[in-house]
């Protein structure tokens, strides 16, 4: 998730409504004396101090590092000359480990820690020619420096760490009791380089040394732990909203395209005594509703994560995250159905790669993108406005603010789970009223469809029960890393009743970390070896059936945003997912 252009944030760590409040400090622990400054300072001026003094170090580690032959990983100037000085000014008194830690019989060479105490938070430092993600050239220490910190972080009571090669810093909390990685990365070389003061501003306010836990103290006593849960909280809620804020979404689109002087012949159509080789009754008009709002879903999330396309020709005029800015401008709720047009338009570009070449897009295909009865239809930007208001935003409570929902911080199930949600409703057409209008009311959808789906406790026990012995069964007698490749990539897991992916999801990423440890050797592999052994799995060992169009749909969808597969459309997952009833062939 990208929330300002040098921080990036993986595994839901902190939501944006979270990272907000913190730059305007707007939430508890950013006052001058959470600081250690004394309520004299100014908080801004302080940081404005920092960041000039921190550039004076940063130009002194660039000429450094130019100087440096080839062969030289860097580390001494790295530490030296730039990270030790520059984390003295965040509040950091770094201290140097002249032995490995030792825990469960496993080294770990961590170079500092924030502090003299033994259990002060682990800092390690590399060079800046080694990469966070990967092992050393030497092979020492065992594990790329971010799987190094991670798997200490998941092994001890410590909970928050800091690793940096100087061009990057990532700041990490402990992953085992959850399952993702999760970490905020900062790109030091692009906010010095370009001198991006509210990056700049964010790292202070989140990584100075008062964030993190004081030697022996309770994890969730420092601040940093308290954002992390705050964070939690906050994104239940916003998931309840998106709910709720999706089932208008739903009604308001209906009620635009009904009400609509050029809709005649839907009007006419939605009628009982109308011809039957061409009704649309309210199921069906519910049905296309669903899949229109799943692919605006679907696209924001994708644009969010930048795996549809980064041509600003596209962004501008075409992708479908710029109804952010018109939602905000009253001016663009009128009665014109521009906007309308110009997403009809963006379906084609995604269905059709003569189109999508032209704006550096990969073609989706994908039964999502397939011509429904409302593409032929219209709707005005006023009523389509309000409707991706209600995607884009939610409330707390009627008298509370707006605030943004940030859907790249949403994990894959939760799209599955609002949709889901939805089928507990019965839609409605009532023709007393002129134009008529769509409801929906509680009905019998989800029993009628034999749409049931898997709570995360119960798709973790069948993980644990079903699929662990086939891993250790197939890896038991492998003795090589290719052996052990191989043997794993030849794994099939089949859900019969996949519905949007749940345990799928969960089973590609369990065969995916397998995976990516055989490829590493190391228990704790870095984010970016994790996704490229995801997109393996998913490509070599997932299938799943469901009787739900829209179910197999979405559960392609999900897989395919957590493999992060960009440049290949949902159609290669087309005969891994399939529609289809199981139980009679």
């Amino acid at each position: 998730m990208k929330i300002l252009p040098d921080v990036k944030i993986e595994g839901g760590l902190f939501n944006s409504d979270i990272i907000e409040q913190i730059l305007v400090g707007d939430i508890s622990g950013q006052k001058p004396e959470d600081f250690a400054l004394g309520n004299r300072r100014n908080l801004i001026d302080e940081i404005a101090s920092v960041f000039s003094d921190a550039r004076a170090f940063w130009n002194v580690f660039k000429h450094r590092r130019e100087k440096l032959p080839e062969s030289d990983i860097g580390t001494s100037a790295t530490r030296d000359t730039w990270v030790v000085p520059f984390l003295g000014l965040l509040g950091y008194e770094l201290q140097y480990n002249h032995k490995a830690y030792v825990v469960d019989g496993l080294t770990f060479a961590i170079s500092h820690r924030a502090g003299e105490d033994e259990k002060s938070p682990p800092v390690h430092i590399v060079g800046f020619r080694q990469d966070l993600g990967k092992l050393p050239p030497t092979g020492r220490p065992r594990l790329a420096p971010h799987s190094l910190l991670q798997e200490y972080l998941n092994r001890t009571e410590q909970v928050w760490g800091i690793v940096t090669n100087g061009l990057t810093l990532r700041v990490l909390r402990s992953s085992l009791y959850v399952s993702k990685q999760a970490y905020i990365e900062f790109d030091l070389e692009k906010i010095f380089e370009e001198q991006h003061f509210e990056d700049f501003s964010l790292l202070f306010r989140l990584i100075h040394r008062t964030r993190l836990p004081k030697a022996g103290s309770k994890p969730d006593e420092c601040f940093l732990e308290k954002y992390y849960l705050e964070s939690i909280v906050q994104g239940s809620r916003v998931r309840d909203h998106l709910r709720d804020n999706v089932e208008e979404c739903i009604k308001i689109l209906a009620n635009g395209f009904i009400a609509h002087p050029q809709n005649s012949k839907l009007r006419k159509r939605l009628y009982p005594d109308y011809p039957e080789n061409d009704k649309l009754t309210a199921q069906d008009l519910y049905r296309d509703l669903l899949k229109l709002v799943y692919r605006f879903l679907f696209l924001i999330v994708s644009e969010d994560r930048g795996l549809i396309s980064s041509n600003p020709l596209y962004l501008e005029h075409y992708g479908i995250s710029r109804l952010r800015r018109l939602v905000d401008k009253l001016s663009a709720y009128n009665e014109f159905d521009d906007i309308w047009q110009s997403l009809r338009a963006l379906w084609k570009i995604l269905a059709k790669e003569e189109f999508a070449n032209l704006l550096e897009v990969s073609p989706l295909n994908g039964d999502l993108f397939s011509e429904i009865s409302l593409d032929i239809y219209t709707i005005k930007n006023r009523d389509l406005l309000e409707a991706f208001w209600h995607l884009f935003y939610y409330r707390e409570n009627n008298s509370s603010p707006p605030r943004r929902v940030s859907f790249s911080a949403l994990d894959v199930e939760e799209l599955g789970s609002v949709y889901e949600s939805l089928l507990d409703f019965h839609p409605q057409v009532d023709f007393s009223t002129d134009p008529p209008e769509f409801h929906l009311a509680t009905g019998s959808e989800r029993k009628s469809t034999g749409s049931y789906y898997t709570p995360p406790e119960l798709v973790a026990e069948l993980v644990s029960s079903a699929l662990e012995p086939v891993i250790n069964d197939k890896l038991k007698s492998c003795k090589t890393k290719d052996e052990k490749e191989k043997a794993l990539l030849s794994i099939k897991v089949c859900d019969p009743a996949s519905g949007s992916g749940h345990f799928l999801l969960a089973a590609a990423r369990r065969l995916g970390k397998e995976l990516a440890r055989i490829r590493t050797g190391e228990n704790e592999p870095s984010p970016e070896k994790l996704r490229e052994a995801i997109r393996d799995v998913v490509a070599h060992c997932i299938y799943g059936v469901d009787k739900n169009p829209l179910a197999v749909e979405l559960c392609k969808v999900a897989l395919w945003l957590e493999s992060h597969c960009k440049g290949k459309p949902l159609s290669f997952l087309d005969h891994r997912i399939r529609c289809g009833d199981s139980l009679v062939g």
